[in-house]
C-alpha cells in the first residue's frame, strides 16, 4: 500500500495540493477537496455537530484521517483513541495534536471489554469494514469493547437517495451479482498514485436496522443531513 490518502493529507497540511480522487470500480472518478478533513467544527454540517452531543467519556474514533473529529472531541474534554489504516494519517493526526492515535484496522480491533463509552464513525466509516457480514462482525467488536450504556455514532449515506442514472445502474449491477446495492468498491488516488481497492458499505435507514439487528445494537435516534447522509445513534438492546 502506497498510502496515497495519507500523502494527500500531508500535501494539503503543507499548503500544497489539496485535491485527491476517489475512483469506483466502474470507472467513475470524483475529485475531492482534501481540505474537508481539516475543517473546524464551526464549518461542519449541523447534524454532525448535533450528533456529537450524544457521546461522553472514552471514545474510539474510527478512521480518524487528519484528526478532525478527534481534536474536536478532545476540546470537549473527552478521552479519545483515534485509529486509521493510513500510516501518514496517523502521523499527521499526532502532529496536529491528537494525543492517542494508533495504526489499526477496524477489522482487527484490540481493546479490553468495556473499555469505551462510545464509538464514532464519521466520514461514512460505519461501513468501512466491507460487506454486511464484515460490518456485523465489527459491530460485535464494538459491543464487547463498550460499556453497558455505550453508543455508536454510525455515519453513513443512503445510496438509494439518488436520481443519478450512473449510481442507479451501479446499484442494479450489484443486485444482479448478489451484492447489497450500496456496497461500493473504491480506491483513493493522489497525483497518479492509487491505494488498493476496498469495499465500503452504505445503507438506507431500513437497511441499517436490518444490519445491526443481529449484533445487539438497535437504532435509537437519527440525525439527518436533509440529504442522503445521516448519523444513526446505536444503543445496546435491553
Amino acid at each position: 500500500m502506497g498510502d496515497a490518502f495519507g500523502k494527500a493529507l500531508m500535501a494539503c497540511y503543507r499548503g500544497e495540493s489539496c485535491e485527491h480522487v476517489i475512483e469506483r470500480d466502474d470507472g467513475l472518478v470524483e475529485v475531492i477537496d482534501t481540505k474537508v478533513y481539516f475543517r473546524g467544527s464551526d464549518e461542519w454540517p449541523q447534524y454532525e455537530r448535533d450528533a456529537l452531543k450524544e457521546i461522553w467519556g472514552r471514545v474510539l474514533d474510527v478512521g480518524c484521517g487528519a484528526g478532525r473529529e478527534a481534536l474536536r472531541m478532545q476540546e470537549e474534554g473527552l478521552e479519545v483513541v483515534a485509529i486509521d489504516v493510513s500510516p501518514l494519517a496517523v502521523e499527521l493526526a499526532c502532529l496536529r495534536g491528537v494525543r492517542d492515535c494508533r495504526l489499526m484496522d477496524v477489522r482487527m480491533l484490540d481493546f479490553p471489554e468495556g473499555y469505551f463509552d462510545a464509538v464514532v464513525t464519521y466520514g461514512n466509516n460505519f461501513g468501512v469494514a466491507g460487506d454486511i457480514e464484515a460490518t456485523r462482525n465489527v459491530l460485535r467488536l464494538y459491543y464487547k469493547m463498550t460499556k453497558a450504556d455505550g453508543v455508536v455514532l454510525a455515519a453513513t449515506r443512503d445510496p438509494l437517495n439518488t436520481e443519478n442514472p450512473v449510481h442507479i445502474a451501479y446499484h442494479e449491477q450489484n443486485r444482479r451479482t448478489g451484492r447489497p446495492p450500496g456496497l461500493v468498491r473504491i480506491r483513493v488516488g493522489f497525483e497518479g498514485e492509487f491505494d488498493d481497492y476496498f469495499d465500503l458499505l452504505m445503507v438506507s435507514l431500513d437497511e441499517l436496522v436490518e444490519v445491526v439487528e443481529p449484533t445487539g445494537w438497535y437504532v435509537d435516534k437519527v440525525y439527518d443531513s436533509g440529504e442522503a447522509n445521516y448519523i444513526a445513534v446505536l444503543s445496546k438492546s435491553p
